[in-house]
């Protein structure tokens, strides 16, 4: 148990983040206290301590009934204390979570209310109301605690060091949900959520953070009461307005309109609301309603006497004079004299129009007192920057007074103007650092003063581009909370890039750096639950998204570390298969089981699909399966063949061996159909085969290898084969043909015979189109006609060049030399068209 000189500790009452509270006795005058201890770990700010006390201290002098009394401030050692009034009815919220009767709440909010009220007449603005923070007396009355604990942590209504927007989440403002600047009017919004609670037991807005709770406060529409509450709706809606200009516009005002609703309750019919009965109400009577033991104005808060016209101070003196005249009138008329009143009327007469034209001059030189004060405390808050206060010392405040106090004044006149540009210019400050509720306020009351002007109607249309941007901020937001819930991280519609867009146009965006924080975290488990399925490539492609998101994250370096370990154990794993498939396929298992060499090297490249030794390794399956193709075409089972040649096409569609294998397959089908419709060999066909031998072999030294059709020796083995497809002489002529031609071609290249080269070519291609020669065969060609329509270009033969021309053409359309001898053939036919 802590110990802090002059007071006996009992018991702890309560405990929270920032402060216990224990039951304790002030032993210097006997008496029961709940004496608060801020904890320490605020002291991570230098400069909470200090704050704390001078706050603390200012809000010991709040003096009203329904405000728990501070007694005393202090600090020991490291410990900041307050000790203040106990109240032993506890919290004004049932422990079980239960509503509480509409009659009870309606009176807690009333008195809270005034009490809001008196606080901010004098200058506090709460900022955290909450059940926790409304307490009940013995007698069942309730008192407000913890003024000045929010504005000690928070100088500014912004944020704390710590990041931390001020206030419980569940009760705060959409204002103080932005981290914007607050007024009086967030803590009657926190109110009405406190009473929502109350009358259902449940807060309005509820979700498993505070970031998702901060967003509801500020795009939720307001709730609905059930049916047997609704006449409450009304006033519950105005106090949870949005906007601050469309709720109360202070604790009185509420507390009116309560004090309306429980009238109306009282007599069974429902009452006009608060704002209509005090705009109805005279002046002076609305001016005076205060609610519930709020402090009445006092004798250090009258009105300084004012100096008046000219007018009455000639009518007090006629007054006197007249006055002073009668008893000496009087005795006149008991000595039957009149002509002293007429002279006294006379001089009156003549006294009062002097008065009257010289009344600005005697203005001057009368003492002014109360006015003049008034104007030169109007004054000094004006050169310090002082333009409004709540507590009615602002240079606004103050010239308005004295312009109430002598109408015609110019000073008064000439500073409510200097302070309307202020006020503009303050306002152009606020909208310079976003804070749209304070700009709004400002540019209102500059054009009270000012009656509009161009430069006021400016500032508007920032103000309404900016209150847009807002709007389009909290939808951001609220889109952003719903993909992060949903998952949804990355990608144009994800979390990460929606937070990213709002801080684009705010970078200070609390709401959203938090959101954007929380993407990293959720793509930081990502990548861990990737990793703990064995799926190293999802891990890494969320880690990069972590390094976009949030390149600072204090998770990603050991993130990527836990990643290279994992890829490392991955292609030692994985090398190891690609061996043991490697063994299988020099062993010739190469499919039809599941540890095959095929099933292996794919079971790898679903892993990690650029495995190069895998990739290679499908290749030799590919290579396996063209032998297995091979061996059948030689014992001639064309299915086994075919089935093994679609295998390696799947696998590798380019290997070059394919070709030729195919070829071989079709040859063998060929084979196969001839054979089966050959008749029985006969003494007649044996001769006419060896017939047809003979003549193929004088064709082929005539050099008719292809041709003409039907007498060339290609077309006569055939013939042969046709009859006999067995004959050895016929088989062995014909496979030689393609020799024969490559020999003939290059006797008439020699020649420069390029038409009998052509026709050669065409004979290796013919017979067989696989052969290697035919490329390097057909580059010679093209370069010879290319040498010839050179040749016939230089002779002037412009149509045999033309000729050559497009026969290499056909041959080798690529070839580098068309261009120039197509360019001069078109010179030379236009220089003679």
């Amino acid at each position: 148990m802590i110990e802090i000189s002059g007071y006996r500790i009992l018991r702890q009452l309560g405990r929270g983040g920032m402060a216990t509270v224990y039951l304790a006795v002030q032993e210097s005058v006997e008496r029961e206290v709940a004496l608060k201890v801020m904890s320490p770990a605020l002291l991570v700010d230098p400069d909470f301590g200090e704050r704390f006390l001078r706050e603390a201290k200012i809000a010991a002098k709040l003096l009203h009934r329904h405000v728990v009394g501070i007694h005393d401030v202090g600090r020991v050692g490291d410990l900041n204390y307050i000790a203040m009034e106990y109240l032993s009815g506890g919290a004004v919220l049932p422990k079980d979570g239960s509503a509480c009767d509409p009659a009870f709440a309606l009176r807690v909010v009333r008195e809270i209310a005034g009490a809001l009220d008196y606080a901010h007449r004098s200058g506090f603005v709460h900022r955290d109301v909450k059940p926790d923070n409304i307490l009940l007396r013995a007698d069942g009355s309730t008192a407000l605690t913890d003024f000045g604990i929010a504005r000690a942590l928070d100088s500014t209504g912004r944020m704390t060091r710590t990041g931390a927007v001020v206030g419980t989440p569940h009760y705060m403002s959409p204002e103080q949900a932005r981290g914007k600047q607050i007024d009086g009017r967030a803590d009657l919004y926190s109110l009405g959520i406190v009473l929502h609670e109350m009358l259902t037991g449940r807060v309005p807005y509820s979700a498993d953070d505070s970031l998702a709770v901060g967003i509801m406060h500020i795009t939720q529409p307001v709730p609905v009461l059930p049916a047997d509450l609704e006449r409450l709706q009304p006033l519950l809606a105005r106090m949870l307005a949005k906007q601050p200009e469309d709720r109360f516009q202070s604790g009185d005002e509420l507390a009116a309109a309560v004090a309306e609703v429980e009238r109306g309750s009282a007599s069974g019919t429902p009452g006009p609301s608060a704002h209509a009965r005090l705009s109805e109400a005279a002046p002076d009577q609305a001016a005076v309603t205060r609610v519930d033991n709020a402090v009445a104005p006092s004798a250090y808060e009258r009105s300084e006497p004012s100096l008046g016209r000219i007018e009455g101070i000639v009518a007090a003196l006629d007054d006197g004079a007249k006055r002073g005249a009668r008893p000496a009138t009087r005795e006149r008329r008991r000595r039957g004299s009149g002509a002293l009143p007429l002279a006294a009327a006379a001089l009156l007469a003549i006294v009062g129009a002097a008065l009257w034209h010289y009344q600005d001059a005697i203005r001057g030189l009368l003492p002014r007192t109360g006015f003049n004060d008034t104007l030169s405390r109007a004054q000094d808050a004006l050169a310090a920057g002082n333009l409004t206060s709540v507590r009615g010392d602002g240079a606004r405040e103050l010239f308005l007074a004295a312009r109430a106090q002598d109408p015609d004044n110019d000073a008064a006149r000439r500073g409510l103007e200097e302070v309307g540009r202020r006020l503009l210019e303050q306002a152009d400050a606020e909208l310079r650092r976003d804070d749209v509720a304070s700009a709004r306020a400002s540019i209102e009351r500059a054009r009270e003063l000012l009656g509009g002007g161009t430069a006021v109607d400016a500032l508007e249309v920032r103000l309404k581009d900016r209150e847009a941007q807002a709007d389009e901020t909290a939808g951001l937001l609220e889109q952003a909370q719903a993909a992060l819930d949903a998952g949804r991280i990355v990608g144009a519609d994800g979390a990460a890039a929606l937070y990213q867009r709002v801080l684009e146009g705010d970078a200070g965006h609390a709401l959203a750096a938090a959101g954007l924080r929380r993407s990293a975290d959720a793509l930081v488990v990502q990548a861990r639950s990737a990793l703990a399925a064995g799926d190293v490539a999802t891990a890494v492609a969320r880690a990069d998204d972590v390094a976009r998101v949030s390149p600072t994250h204090p998770d990603l370096p050991t993130l990527l570390g836990e990643i290279a370990q994992a890829k490392e154990a991955e292609r030692s794993a994985l090398d190891a298969v690609v061996d043991q498939a490697d063994q299988r396929l020099r062993a010739g298992a190469i499919s039809g089981a599941p540890d095959s060499a095929l099933e292996l090297y794919r079971s790898v490249l679903a892993k990690q699909p650029d495995h190069a030794r895998a990739k290679e390794g499908l290749v030799g399956v590919a290579r396996a399966f063209v032998v297995r193709a091979n061996a059948a075409i030689e014992e001639g089972d064309p299915a086994a063949a075919a089935r093994a040649l679609e295998s390696a096409a799947a696998l590798a569609p380019d290997l070059p061996d394919l070709r030729a294998s195919r070829v071989q397959l079709r040859e063998l089908r060929e084979r196969i159909a001839i054979d089966a419709q050959r008749p029985v060999l006969t003494a007649e066909s044996a001769a006419r085969v060896r017939e047809l031998v003979a003549d193929a072999a004088r064709a082929v030294a005539a050099g008719h290898l292809i041709t003409p059709p039907g007498e060339s020796a290609y077309d006569k083995y055939r013939a042969a084969l046709a009859i006999d497809g067995t004959d050895a002489q016929a088989r062995d002529g014909l496979a030689a043909l393609p020799a024969r031609a490559r020999t003939l071609f290059d006797a008439a290249m020699a020649d420069a015979a390029v038409s009998r080269a052509l026709t050669l070519l065409d004979a290796v291609r013919q017979v067989a189109p696989d052969d290697p020669a035919i490329p390097a065969m057909t580059q010679r060609l093209a370069n010879a006609f290319l040498d010839q329509a050179d040749l016939r270009l230089g002779e002037g033969r412009r149509e045999d060049a033309a000729r050559a021309i497009e026969q290499a053409r056909r041959l080798a359309p690529d070839n580098p030399r068309l261009t120039g001898l197509a360019e001069r053939l078109q010179a030379m036919n236009s220089a003679s068209g």
